[in-house]
Order: C-alpha cells, then structure tokens, then sequence
C-alpha cells in the first residue's frame, strides 16, 4: 500500500505495489487492472500519481493500455537470438538489462541411475550433485532447472551453489573449467500441477524443455540438465544460413533480447 510517511515519491510506491501484485498473481496475466478512479480510491493518490506509475509499467513492458477497454497484464516476453552466447548457457532468457534471480527448489547428493550414468559417463551408482531451482527474471517465474553434475568432477558444488550463485560462473571461477560442446534438445509439453504453481501460470499452459549435456573442453560430459520454461514468456529466434546450419548472432539487433545463462 501506499504510505504517506514512506520518503519515497508516491508514484514510486504506488508502481512497486502494482509490480508486487502483477507477481504475486493478483492481477495475472491479461487481467484488467483497476481504473485511474479506482486506483485512486484504493491507494488515496491524485490521478497524477495513477498515470505516473501506470505509464512506467507501461513502458517497463509489465502493462499494456487497450483503447476504449482499459488497461492490462501484459505478457512479458523474452526473445533469444543465439542457442548459446559467452556464457555458453540458455537455460532462462532475458530482456537486456533484466535481472536473473536463483532459487533453490532442492539440493541433494545421491547415484546415478542408468540414464544419469550414462549422460556423463560415469558408473551407475556413482555419487552426482542433484539440483532444482526457479529462476526468475525481474521478479517473474520464468523457469524450473534440474541439473545433475558428477560429485567426482565438481566436489562441493551442492554448498557453492546453495546462494543462487551461477554454475557457469562456479565452473569458470572456482573449478578452473573451460567449456566445450553441447548437445541440445527444445521439445514441447504442458505445465503440471507443481510446475503451474512454481510458474505462476495455469496448468496446463504450453511449456518448452529444454534438455542439455554440455562437456567440458576436452569432451568429459559436464552435466546434464532438463530446464522448463513458460512457453508464453519465452521465444527462440535462429538464423540459418544459406548451407542450413544456425548461425550464431552473438550481438542481438536493438530492441531484441539476448540469452544469458541461468545454469
């Protein structure tokens, strides 16, 4: 709510409790939000304050104004351009600019099964780093990652990553990992009880899954992960060339996004 006490400019106060309530799924996705009078009412502000907040979330992308019908959620969409960019990861995508948060769903040591064994190489019954995590991209729920890594080649990780700290990041800096190639798979599915609820979207809703085994540079498979993300947030942008291959684009054209590691 809106406080009078609080220094911060009254618009201010009023966008962030508008953002808060878009999150948390007051208002959802394509919803119709209050009107100016409503809001003033609700809020105890001058329109003034109203068409502040409402034309910064606008322009944020969060809200969209319809002519002669009101104003509304918009849906955030993040575009990629590259399958894998610096940071060799495109697990989440963001707008540029926005902010990737990592949440740590669960953390456990336990053995690869056949499956798991045999993505990395290793023997069935060996230890591996098992983790789930929501990432979220300026507040917004945009996907669920799992990943398993081998206990043997990346000791510790468990407790290195329970900060939401970037595996990327951890395998560069703290393990002295170069990358290599990866194998990478988009299919289609539907949101699940547990993964509308984690999403914030109805179940149901079309998800991508994206399954990844990246290696290290000499070919030693790094980890395997499944990553689902909200299929109405998120859109892949490939560009083939004329032998039919994908072209990396490493550098986004203006206005378009880019795709950062959420692993």
């Amino acid at each position: 709510m809106v406080s009078h006490v609080d220094n911060r400019p009254l618009y201010l106060q009023l966008e962030g409790a508008l953002k808060e309530q878009i999150i948390s799924g007051v208002y959802p996705v394509g919803s119709r939000i209050p009107t100016e009078q409503e809001l003033c009412r609700e809020h105890g502000v001058s329109r003034i304050t109203v068409r502040r907040a409402v034309q910064d979330l606008v322009g944020a992308g969060l809200l969209e104004t319809v002519q002669g019908r009101g104003t509304f959620v918009a849906v955030p969409k993040h575009e990629s351009t590259t399958i894998g960019d610096g940071t060799r990861g495109f697990s989440s995508l963001t707008s540029l600019g926005a902010t990737t948060k990592r949440e740590v769903l669960s953390a456990e040591r336990t053995r690869a099964d056949e499956k798991i064994a045999s993505k990395l190489q290793i023997a069935v019954g060996d230890e591996v780093t098992h983790m789930r995590r929501l990432i979220l991209q300026d507040g917004y729920p945009i996907s669920i990652d799992e990943l398993y890594a081998s206990s043997r080649l990346l000791p510790g990780l468990m407790e290195f990553m329970s900060g939401g700290e970037s595996f990327y990041g951890l395998v560069r800096d703290k393990y002295g990992i170069q990358l290599g190639e990866e194998d990478a798979i988009i299919e289609v599915s539907s949101a699940k009880l547990e993964e509308s609820e984690l999403l914030k979207c109805v179940a149901g809703a079309p998800l991508f899954v994206l399954r990844k085994l990246m290696c290290c540079a000499d070919g030693t498979p790094l980890h395997y992960s499944k990553t689902v993300l909200r299929g109405d947030r998120v859109s892949y942008h490939f560009h083939v060339g004329a032998d039919g291959k994908i072209v990396d684009r490493a550098v986004p054209a203006a206005g378009e996004a880019n795709s950062v590691s959420a692993a």
